[in-house]
Formats: structure tokens, sequence, C-alpha cells
């Protein structure tokens, strides 16, 4: 057993907790989190992004999704933490798992059944979900001890949080002044009926007064809280953070806002909820702010828990977001396309590994105008390691790409005018039979859902199913979802837009920006994804139709025209001719001539 997880029962023994549950979070529901709080990587030792740890006096159990189960297996070996596979049959929920434990305690103890966790990191929905799991079992006597930091207390070298600088996004980016956002937002509030609007996620926040920072990798955010009433706008940061700000002075107007220490919103919401009808997503708040507003011993709760009117609005992109960010995609073309000629020429005459790949292709986008960091660790997996669904190159999984088969490069970057999220698979050099076919069908979903008119009656089942519809003609699927929304100059991965597997009526409204990314993959073997971002636009008659935004070339070797259609090969073509007039300006030499080779139309 992982020494972390020995010393943590010690701390559960003297706390009096028979679970502890550790989420993969952070005080504001981020998919990327800081270091500081990364308490679940450093206990269980698994580096994926979804993750739940649950450790009893006797046991210690970890669930994630498809994406990491090969990692899972590799990096928990010898640990004595048991994987839960998320979505497999079989596999019980961590709160199933959590009813499941205490109904075993009770049958042989009498007492109250203490679950423990630290309430700064968990989501605040988490409470609701706990009453409503344990009443349905009939379970009583459970309780929770929500402000525990149990790993901070045996982490002894625990990253300090170090807060960034924070700048102001052009308008010329971002389409809307702070002052227009929060008009808005009021306007929404008052429809709704609520008093006051807490947010807690940081893209919101961020989004909302028209502000970026560094605090959390990949995404462009800064440690916040925010309040919202008719007469107040109150941002809540950290020490510092505003200070070269302040210097240079507000390009944006900002004087209507009031600024205070990040620490000071858990006093300042204090009983909140107990005369006031309180807006705020339980998805993204955490735990203690939740038991702020409503107050611990309280019976009142006026809490207005549904998605927030900042997060629907950020989801709709005004027109010059989507024009900012269709010039983003075309500088990330320009980097991509560039990469993908080097890499079919570097295998064959240098030694070029997964790491090595990733790091020209970020050193080109930087070359790009106004590219200032990635959007996400880049996947580079070369062969089997193109398998592993979110697949992160390290020193000792670092593979050399030889010039044969597949490279899957899913990566993304963050300029001032947008946020990009691309996949291609490479052939670096001869493929199977096999292979080829595999990359059609996936290309063959990825069009699918291009090429799809969505109607009022279109269901998110219908869309998801489209996508795996070829594959599963031959027994092929794939495990994760083929699309996510994309924020601007925000998170790359942005809800609620995107396609779910649920066969629910669509919530998709024209400016949303989405990925369409289907894949599949042959674990010990290859992995194959494709992956656009998409435009949603008005396609008449109250129909919603798709645009590519990205702008790369497909792999044009690893297409079997036999199992194209007539419709299908001619959307392909018309999509090259649209990558090689975007592109071809700001191409010369044998970059050029790769553009040109590669935008062909192709021909049975």
């Amino acid at each position: 057993m992982k020494q972390e997880i020995i010393e943590l029962r010690s701390q559960m023994s003297a706390e009096g907790m028979d679970v502890y549950y550790v989420p993969a979070g952070d005080p504001h529901g981020s998919e990327y989190v800081n270091d500081h709080y990364k308490a679940c990587e450093f206990l269980s030792g698994l580096l994926a992004e979804n993750e739940t740890l649950i450790v009893t006096d006797d046991g210690a159990w970890i669930w994630t999704d498809g994406r990491f189960f090969l990692q899972a297996d590799r990096e928990l070996a010898g640990s004595g933490i048991e994987l839960m596979k998320m979505g497999v049959d079989g596999v019980p929920t961590p709160m199933e798992f959590m009813v499941d434990l205490a109904k075993k305690y009770f049958e042989t103890h009498k007492g109250e059944f203490a679950i423990g966790f630290d309430g700064r990191t968990v989501p605040a929905g988490l409470d609701a979900e706990l009453k409503k799991a344990f009443s349905e079992a009939g379970l009583e006597g459970v309780v929770w001890k929500f402000d525990k930091d149990l790993a901070g207390r045996i982490w002894k070298d625990r990253p300090a949080i170090r807060p960034s600088d924070i700048w102001q996004l052009p308008l010329s980016s971002a389409g809307m002044t702070a002052a227009d956002k929060v008009s808005l937002v009021r306007e929404k509030m008052a429809e709704r009926g609520a008093d006051v609007l807490v947010l807690a996620d940081l893209t919101s926040t961020a989004w909302l007064f028209n502000l970026r920072g560094a605090d959390i990798d990949y995404t462009p955010v800064f440690f916040s809280f925010a309040v919202i009433t008719q007469d107040q706008a109150i941002l809540y940061v950290m020490d510092g953070t505003l200070d070269d700000l302040r210097k240079k002075g507000f390009d944006e107007d900002l004087s209507f806002v009031e600024f205070r220490n990040y620490d000071q919103i858990y006093d300042d919401v204090s009983g909140y909820g107990s005369d006031r009808k309180v807006w705020m997503d339980l998805k993204s708040a955490n735990y203690d702010l939740l038991m702020a507003v409503r107050g611990v011993d309280s019976d009142t709760d006026n809490v207005i828990n549904e998605t927030d009117p900042v997060t629907l609005a950020k989801t709709v992109k005004n027109e010059t977001e989507i024009h900012s960010t269709i010039n983003a995609h075309i500088k990330d073309g320009v980097a991509v396309t560039k990469f993908i000629r080097w890499i079919k020429e570097a295998a064959k005459t240098s030694r070029q590994t997964e790491i090595s790949a990733a790091d020209h292709l970020e050193a080109l986008r930087r070359e790009q105008q106004d590219c200032f960091d990635l959007s996400f660790g880049s996947i580079s997996g070369y062969g089997p390691n193109g398998a592993i669904v979110h697949y992160a190159p390290s020193p000792e999984t670092d593979l050399e790409i030889k010039p044969e088969g597949f490279l899957l490069m899913d990566s993304g970057g963050q300029y001032l005018d947008g946020t990009t999220d691309i996949t291609r698979t490479i052939a670096v050099g001869p493929l199977t039979q096999e292979m080829k076919e595999g990359y059609t069908r996936v290309l063959k979903g990825h069009i699918a859902l291009s090429r799809y008119v969505i109607t009022p009656e279109t269901t998110y089942k219908q869309l998801d199913e489209c996508t795996r519809a070829s594959l599963r003609e031959v027994g092929l699927d794939y495990m994760h979802g083929v699309s996510h929304g994309v924020g601007h100059v925000l998170a790359v991965h942005e809800g609620p837009a995107g396609v779910k597997k649920t066969d629910t009526p669509h919530e998709l409204k024209p400016g949303m920006i989405m990925s369409n990314e289907p894949g599949l993959y042959i674990a010990g073997e290859y992995g194959i994804r494709i992956e656009n971002e998409i435009l949603m636009k008005d396609g008449g008659s109250d129909t919603l139709i798709s645009e590519p935004i990205t702008m790369v070339p497909y792999e044009r070797e690893a297409i079997v025209t036999d199992l194209l259609t007539d419709e299908e090969l001619e959307w392909i073509n018309n999509y090259h001719s649209s990558v090689r007039e975007v592109l071809m300006p700001f191409m010369d030499g044998a970059d050029r001539d790769f553009l040109i080779k590669e935008t062909e139309p192709i021909i049975r």
C-alpha cells in the first residue's frame, strides 16, 4: 500500500472518519487544477483529469473514465489501490459505493458512519447527492465532516499557490464590454427572481469582466469569485494579482467593480440564503461556499441551483468572438499543417520521439502572432500509445517515432483571438489495410456529424450515434464522447455545449463552438482520432447546421475511397479546397508544395 494512503488512514482515525472522499477538484470546479489542489494525484499516483479516490481503513479505490484505463493499469500497479472503471457494466459509482459501505457498516456497528472530505475542493452539489442517496437507501446515522483537508496535513512539499498577474482581453477579441455583460446578467437575474448571483467558475468570472490570468495550466484564468446584485459587482481576487494592471491602467473602464480579497467571499456571503434568493450553480461552487450561503444550521434554502446566466451567455459566441476565433484557427492551421509535413520527413531522416514532436509543434504554434500558450498538454501518441485516449508522454513512455504507422497528435493553442483544439492522426510511413479502413470509418463518422441537419426533434443520442454507425457496422466503437464546447480564450472544454450520449432533445444554438472528434483505439497497436472545431449556424426553417473552422488537411493516404459515398468524397474535397484557399497566403516553399499536394481533389 502506498505510504500516502497509510498516513491518510492515520489522520482519518484521529478524526473519527470511516471514509475519506477525494475528488480531482479545486474550489471552482475546474477541469485542470493548480498543482496545489492535486490531492488525488498526490495520494494515488494516478495522473488523470477525471478521478475520484475513496479510502477506508482497509481499502482504497479510484474511479476514472475510459480515456485513462490503460494508463491507470500501469500507474496503479503495486499501489494497493483498486481501479474502478467508470461507465463499465457492474462498476458502481462512487456514491453507490459509499452507500454500500454504509450498509455493510451498519450491519455490524451502531452509531454514526462518518464520511470526510475537504469542503473547498468538493462540488456543492454533493450535499444533495449525499442526502438523496442515503435517504433512498433508508440509512440514518450517516454524517459528513466537510472541513477536513487531511491530504494537506501529510503533503509536506505541497506546492504553494502563486497567483499570476491579471491582464485585460482586448475588446477586439471580447466583443462586449464588462459593463454591458454585467447589465445583461442583471436582466437575466431579474427575469429569474434572483437577488444575488454568486459565481465560482473561473471561466465565468474571467469572461464577465474581460480579464485573464495564468493560475491554472493551459486555461487563462485567475483564482476569483464574483457576487453580482442589481447595484453591486464585487470581484474577489488574491493579493497582488491586480497590481501590474493597476499600474498600467485599465484599457476598459472597470470603475464599477469593487475588488475584495479572495478568501473574504466566505464571510461576505454568510447567511445570504436566509432572506434573499441566491443564484448559484452547484456544479462549480464548492461545498463550503454553499454552507456559508445557506448556513450550516439553517432550515431555509433560497438557493437557485441552475446553470448561471454567465455560463449560458459565454457559450453562445458573439460575432466578434466568432470572427476572432476563426482568425485564430487560420494561424493554428498554418502551424499544424507545417508540423505534419515536418514530422513525415523527420521520422525518416532523424530520431524523433513523441515528446520532441510535441515540442516542435508547440514551437510552430508560438511562432504565430498572439499565441501565448497551449490550450492543454499535447497528446502525442505513436503506435500503441495512440490507443491511450488521453495519453501524456513522459520520459519513461516516450516512444521513438519510426517511419511507419500512425502518430496521433491531439493539441491546441491559446491565442488572443481564440482557443483551438485539433486532432490529426498522421501516417508517418506505410500503413496496413486495417489501419486505412479504420481511419476511413472514423472519418465517415466525423463527416456524418459535420453534415447532420439538426431539427428541433433531434436528440443528442442521434447525433452521437451518427458518428459511430460506420464503426459499429464492423463491430467497433470508442468509449469517449464525440463533442465538447470550446471557450473563447478560456477553457478548451466548455459546457454545456457539446454532444452527449443521452436520448434527450438537443440544446444547441447558433454561435456555439464545439469539437467533432470520433475515434478508434486498438489496444497495444494504434489509435485514430480526427477532430475539428465546428461552428453551429442557423440552417433556416428552424434547423441548425455546422461549419468546420479548423483548417488542416486530412490524411489522404489513409483514406479508402471505396468505403466513401459520393457525398462524403465531395464533402472532403470541398473541405480541402477551403483549407487550401485559407492557408495558401501564409505558406511558402516546401510547406506550400505540401499543402497543394494534400488538398488536391481525391478521386476514386
